[in-house]
């Protein structure tokens, strides 16, 4: 083949994987509908890091925090079943943001997670958020049965196979995390919680701290369902733990 027509073949294959990227994004990033579900299959690749975040544009530009905290549950030496305290993840990640002049990208991983876990759970019917939220925390279902849970009343396949796919990515994440935090602790469970705080409305800005603080909205939080432990491979409990360290 002559060197002209590797040029070319190359060139349209670049212009190919571009378009399908562009497809795949726009599709991904609209509103869920019926075109969106179908295309769904095609565009799973890109959750749940390399999603689009559209907020700092209108028309709702950011205006609140966004936090994403962990929690997970252990047996104690008498048998019984206790909860650890919730772990910050977001406050640990902005502080590679705050003190770098120049952040990476590990330090916007919960930011990713927070929009498409909500934009997730909300795409499930009433019936299956209650069977999602009423995992027991001693022994939470495997993956395999909690699917099978969500779609036992008929619920899109779709959305339950999206829904599980940003549940298992977060307690993959939960799990190194709390891992790092008390290695030795032998977890039944973990779970999360969103928690979205608006900001002190701008004719409030002028204010001292506490008038600010008296401002702003109360916050919501939203706990997810006890998930089953799902840690990561060995490297990336390290890469984990050794993030922890530096920046909590």
């Amino acid at each position: 083949m002559s060197r002209v027509s590797l040029r070319s073949l190359f060139i349209a294959v670049a212009v190919v994987v571009a378009g399908f990227q562009l497809v795949a994004v726009t599709l991904a990033a609209v509103p869920p509908n019926r075109y969106s579900d179908a295309a769904a299959p095609r565009t799973s690749y890109l959750m749940p890091y390399f999603t689009q975040n559209w907020r700092l544009f209108a028309p709702s530009p950011v205006a609140e925090d966004r936090e994403v905290l962990f929690q997970g549950s252990y047996l104690a030496a008498d048998g019984s079943v206790k909860k650890t305290a919730w772990v910050d993840w977001t406050a640990v990640e902005l502080d590679l943001v705050h003190h770098r002049l120049v952040g990476g990208r590990a330090g916007y991983v919960t930011n990713k997670l927070y929009g498409p876990l909500g934009q997730a759970y909300r795409g499930l019917g009433t019936a299956e958020r209650e069977t999602a939220d009423g995992t027991p925390q001693r022994t939470p279902p495997r993956w395999a049965q909690l699917r099978a849970d969500l779609r036992a009343g008929g619920a899109s396949p779709t959305r339950v196979g999206t829904f599980l796919l940003y549940e298992q990515a977060t307690a993959r994440l939960a799990t190194d995390v709390l891992l790092s935090r008390w290695p030795e602790r032998p977890f039944t469970a973990v779970r999360y919680r969103l928690r979205s705080a608006p900001v002190v409305p701008y004719e409030a800005r002028s204010g001292t701290s506490a008038e600010r603080a008296a401002a702003r909205p109360v916050a919501t939080t939203r706990d997810s369902g006890w998930r089953r432990p799902t840690p990561g491979t060995a490297a990336e409990r390290r890469t984990v733990a050794a993030f922890d360290r530096r920046h909590r």
